[in-house]
């Protein structure tokens, strides 16, 4: 009925040409177009990420600035306050025995300070600040107080009180403001070596060990695991979990001041303590206060930056004892002649014997404490080694001929034989390249290294090819490995792991055969006894454990108020020797109550050695000082200051050379001189 309908009607024209064709080079010239315009693209997105990540690095960097400077302010703002709560009730106290014209006139001057407006305020910051750059400039007045004499003046005097009100409603500067200025504000180690270095996290993240160690180097601190709120920034050996490449930002962490729940975690408070001192010595009070910050790399691994939390300075007028001139070498003395600094009212105590009850004593030390076999007199640089990265891990081989450095992915071996070789003889590249070394320990026989690092896998490297090569790997499931140590038969290896666990491989079969579980925080050192009976452990949870390696279980805990960064069982006796972040090195006997407390490091300990033969040890720290011991007692053999954080050190088996890793890129050889 209806006509079929035409389905493509032909369009009117020439009929439709055959599809183009292209030559085969034609096509690759549009694929090399199209790969160019993709390189191009990739350039470009490679330069804005840069660019993001400096600008996210930068924003990082003055965040931890202004939180500093905050918490800061905020301290002193607090301490200012019970200052004046403090003054004002001297104020009380002698407003009875003035005058009745002298009372009404304080009464006014009070009245008057409590309304100094913002403009008054301003012009006296401006002054003091003033005052502060003219040397011996004197103190300016509060606007608006008049200076009174008469019998307040006299009283005053006769109280060892400032003469005028304005000297009562004004805070004594050298009594009450401790350092509080923000460290790492200036120079590559401040603020943002901070952030870098404080590694560990709550959320389980791991900060690298370079921001570990640029804070080390500038005095800032190493990180800890699990810190949390408002803490004064501490330097502290990274924490756990995490990649450390992918999360580390500038150097260091904020670390937990006073971990709750920790057994004999020390208060602190930002304002003066009035009561009166607990029985014994409180060694604070015996070491001199303040100092300018260290310098050296990021402020970290990691003399102790300006700490908001520390206590004052003594001070007469609130109870405290001013420090007490002590020589602990007294005996040491020969013909009777006194040490240099004797003549000046005495050496301030660094040693000290702490009993039962943990109170403190200074030790008298035995008048064989620096003479005797095998007690070195000084030691004497004789060789740097520029390894181009922060050097956080240092060995020596027996008999002492090579040392290897460990820095970022890779280890570096060197001839100290020939002392005007200036570069390493082999280069071993490890883990990743942007990964720290964070221990390299060599077998007994030397032909055998293991590198642990900022990585899952410990590499075991042949050294008796002809070209060092990995010979296996070793991989846990913790993200890091922050210390190592070798059965005394080389038949075992200990791996202390991020997460806590102690990993214990068969080196052999290269098999994990078991872990050590314990720690609840990142275990960072570890040493064990050369019979290779017992092992002991330090983490940043604050505690020191002992394990049995016959029945595989803890034997002993010993907890302290801040988290171990190294320690070093002595090879001839009982004693263990132990580094803090608080800057502490206290040595215990392993089976008694013992206990000496070291006081000469000023920041954090990063790195501990005893000697083979057990008389002495070196410890190492943030503070850019290699210090000698006695053992126990700790006498101070001899000090060495670096020009950076000293990250880690070891001794050759003769006691003959140290060898330390620092964080201005080099190592130092130094001969120990008996």
């Amino acid at each position: 009925m209806y006509p079929a309908p035409v389905r493509h009607p032909s369009a009117g024209g020439p009929p439709p040409q055959g599809p183009l064709k292209f030559t085969i080079v034609d096509t690759l010239e549009r694929i090399k177009e199209e790969f160019n315009f993709l390189q191009a693209q990739y350039h470009t997105l490679k330069l804005e990420c840069e660019k993001l990540a400096n600008e996210k690095t930068e924003m990082q960097r003055h965040y931890v600035m202004y939180y500093e400077m905050s918490y800061g302010l905020n301290v002193e703002m607090h301490k200012q306050t019970e200052i004046a709560k403090r003054l004002n009730t001297l104020i009380n106290q002698l407003l009875p025995f003035l005058q009745a014209d002298h009372q009404q006139q304080v009464l006014n001057a009070v009245e008057r300070a409590k309304q100094v407006t913002m403009q008054e305020l301003n012009l006296i910051i401006g002054q003091q600040i003033h005052a502060q750059q003219v040397p011996g400039g004197p103190p300016q007045p509060m606007a608006g107080l008049a200076p009174l004499g008469g019998p307040f003046g006299a009283l005053g005097a006769s109280m060892g009180l400032p003469h005028a009100p304005q000297g009562l409603l004004k805070a004594p500067t050298d009594h009450h403001r401790p350092d509080i200025k923000p460290t790492g504000l200036d120079g590559p180690a401040g603020a943002e070596e901070r952030l870098e270095s404080h590694s560990p996290r709550p959320n389980g993240e791991h900060m690298s060990m370079e921001a570990r160690d640029r804070e080390s180097l500038n005095g800032e601190r190493l990180d800890k695991p699990g810190s949390s709120g408002v803490k004064p920034p501490n330097d502290r050996p990274p924490s756990r979990s995490g990649s450390s490449s992918s999360r580390s930002t500038p150097s260091l962490k904020t670390k937990d001041m006073d971990k709750p729940g920790t057994p004999g975690a020390k208060a602190r408070t930002p304002t003066p303590n009035a009561a009166a001192p607990a029985p014994g010595v409180n060694p604070k009070q015996l070491m001199p206060q303040g100092g300018p910050p260290p310098a050296g790399y990021p402020a970290s691994p990691y003399q102790r930056p300006a700490d908001p939390y520390q206590r004052p300075p003594s001070d007469p007028a609130y109870g405290r004892p001013p420090p007490l001139p002590y020589d602990p070498h007294a005996h040491v003395r020969t013909n009777g002649i006194p040490h240099p600094q004797a003549l000046t009212g005495g050496k301030p105590a660094y040693s000290f014997h702490m009993n039962g009850e943990g109170s403190l004593q200074p030790v008298p030390f035995p008048s064989d404490a620096l003479v005797g076999v095998g007690i070195p007199r000084h030691a004497r640089q004789i060789n740097t080694l520029s390894h181009g990265e922060v050097v956080c891990a240092v060995t020596i081989s027996n008999p002492t001929k090579y040392v290897y450095t460990g820095g970022k992915g890779c280890v570096k071996v060197w001839d100290i034989s020939q002392p005007n070789n200036k570069n390493p003889v082999s280069q071993l590249d490890c883990l990743q390249r942007d990964n720290y070394i964070r221990s390299v320990k060599l077998l007994p026989d030397g032909r055998t290294l293991i590198v642990g690092g900022e990585a899952s896998n410990l590499s075991i490297w042949d050294l008796a090819s002809p070209t060092p090569r990995i010979k296996a790997e070793l991989t846990s499931a913790a993200p890091a490995c922050y210390a190592l140590a070798i059965s005394p038969d080389s038949k075992v290896c200990f791996s202390c792991c991020s997460d806590g666990n102690i990993a214990v491989w068969d080196l052999h079969n290269e098999i994990l055969v078991r872990q050590f579980q314990g720690h609840t925080d990142g275990a960072s050192c570890i040493d064990i006894s050369p019979d290779g009976t017992r092992l002991w452990t330090g983490g940043l949870d604050n505690t020191v454990r002992s394990w049995d390696l016959r029945e595989g279980r803890q034997l002993q805990q010993h907890d302290f108020s801040s988290q171990i960064f190294s320690l070093g069982y002595c090879p001839t006796g009982d004693w263990l020797a132990v580094g803090m972040e608080n800057s502490h090195v206290e040595v215990l006997h392993a089976s008694k109550s013992d206990k000496y407390q070291l006081h000469l490091h000023e920041s954090c300990v990063l790195s501990l050695r005893f000697a083979t033969c057990g008389k002495w040890f070196v410890s190492t720290g943030k503070d850019n000082l290699l210090n000698a011991w006695r053992t126990p007692y700790g006498a101070s053999i001899f000090q060495s200051k670096e020009t950076s954080s000293v990250l880690s050190c070891d001794i050759s088996t003769d006691d003959k050379y140290i060898v330390t890793g620092s964080g201005d890129k080099k190592a130092t050889v130094y001969e120990v001189i008996y």
